[in-house]
């Protein structure tokens, strides 16, 4: 009796090359050296090698070998490869011969197995969803990945990979939001655990599980932070009173709806100008009726203000403001002709707290709303013959330049001498407009008059007195 073939075991094999090596063995069962297929690196080889098969039924298989060894690290695969095709043909007046018969069912066999052995790596239905669906492919899209579609009954092309990339980046943002709202979270507890214990003065607390009991007396309520320098505000420091000094910059968080209540308190500490700046994209307001601003400077010692974010903008309330001081000089003569109201030019900016002074005018502009104390001078030369002055202090509304504060004088006659001519009084500054001051001069001389040089004798002096 003749040994029954059975289908079992591998029908490949692989190698690695060595640069050496020219025999591969195999010990599958095939019917003819035609039915071994041989791929290197992935890609068929049919020359270059000849298949040897064993003789024995009892030892299947043969030999792969090649003319030339194949290159270190090659990949060689040996597989079985039946052909759909007859052994033998019976013809009608004779009997089959038995070895050609079990030949040809050993054929059959071998042949099952190895579609049964494939249909094991493909993609096969549950058996408990046969009948819901088939697994027809859909039309091929390039770049596309295979799902089921909404029915669940087969499959459909889905999301390329940008769109997935995409999906893989918003779940990456999506947790990395909610780890930063878990930490938010535990801050929040915290800055509020700790926030109630700022609020009371000493306090007690008992935890009868832990068997613990703490007593502490804590009277802080603002914490204080001395920044000789830079310094870029933390949420978690809401409440803090900050110490500006050595010309620093004190950064303002990002305004957000979360943020919504988050406050500071900064003071100018050594009389050098520093100033707070709000995030990219983000306003200051400030509650005095100034102009809405990006930066908001401290220029004076012990100049305060509270900064309060409403989660859209941050309001910026004065808690102590003792500028602007401006004091400007005409040093040098100026001709003053007959006839008109003349300008007096400065030639000297003695102080400028806030950095108000607009050359272009030769005068203050942009000034904060409030009440001004104005102080103004003019140095007359005296000549042979006297002279009615008049210096007028004019305010720049909406609808242009118109005096505000206004004083005349007689220039007595007499040489090598000067007069002065004054004009003082508060000046008020309003909120958008008229919120500008210069000083004109007019005579009554048929002449040109003169504005005598002198270091101190022609003055513009402004203080803001209060809001």
């Amino acid at each position: 009796m003749g040994v029954v073939f059975k289908v079992d075991g591998a029908t490949g094999v692989g190698f690695t090359g060595d640069g050496k090596r020219t025999v591969f063995p195999f010990q599958f069962a095939v019917f003819g050296s035609d039915d071994v297929a041989v791929r290197v690196d992935g890609k068929p080889v049919t020359t270059g090698f000849h298949v040897a098969l064993n003789d024995a039924e009892e030892a299947p298989g043969g030999a792969v070998i090649f003319e030339v060894a194949p290159w270190v690290g090659a990949a060689i695969s040996i597989r079985r490869y039946l052909r759909l095709r007859r052994l033998s043909a019976y013809g009608s007046s004779a009997s089959p011969r038995g070895d050609a018969v079990d030949r040809d069912l050993d054929y059959l066999t071998a042949a099952l197995g190895d579609v049964d052995q494939a249909m094991r790596g493909s993609l096969r239905l549950d058996p408990a969803d046969q009948g819901k669906g088939d697994l027809a492919l859909p039309r091929m899209v390039p770049g596309r990945a295979l799902v089921w579609n909404a029915q669940g009954d087969g499959l459909a092309n889905g999301p390329d990979a940008g769109e997935i990339a995409l999906a893989g980046q918003h779940g990456a943002m999506a947790r990395d939001a909610a780890s930063r709202a878990e930490a938010a979270g535990t801050r929040a507890e915290t800055a509020l655990a700790g926030f109630q214990k700022q609020l009371a003065g000493a306090a007690f607390d008992l935890d009868l599980r832990a068997q613990n009991v703490t007593l502490w007396q804590d009277e802080r309520r603002m914490p204080v932070m001395d920044a000789p320098g830079d310094r870029i505000m933390d949420i978690r420091e809401t409440g803090a009173l900050v110490r500006l000094s050595n010309g620093g910059r004190l950064s303002l968080p990002g305004v957000s709806t979360a943020r919504n209540g988050v406050r500071y308190r900064v003071v100018n500490g050594d009389g050098t100008m520093v100033d707070v700046r709000a995030a990219s994209g983000d306003q200051i307001v400030p509650l005095d009726g100034a102009a809405v601003r990006s930066v908001y400077a401290l220029p004076l010692r012990g100049d305060c203000v509270d900064l309060i974010c409403d989660g859209g903008r941050w309001f910026a309330a004065p808690i102590r403001q003792t500028g602007p001081v401006v004091k400007l000089l005409r040093t040098s003569s100026q001709d003053i002709p007959a006839g008109g109201y003349f300008i007096v030019e400065w030639d000297q900016v003695a102080e400028d707290s806030h950095g108000l002074y607009d050359a272009a005018v030769h005068g203050i502009g942009n000034l904060p709303p409030g009440f001004y104390h104005v102080d103004a001078g003019v140095n007359f030369a005296i000549s042979d013959t006297a002279v009615a002055v008049s210096a007028y202090v004019e305010r720049q509304g909406a609808a242009g330049w118109s005096t505000h504060l206004q004083a005349s004088d007689i220039v007595g006659s007499g040489s090598n001498a000067t007069q002065s001519v004054r004009v003082s009084g508060i000046a008020r500054i309003g909120i958008g407009s008229d919120n500008a001051l210069r000083l004109r001069v007019r005579h009554s001389d048929s002449v040109t008059r003169q504005i005598a040089a002198g270091s101190v004798m022609s003055w513009f002096h402004l203080h803001r007195i209060g809001g």
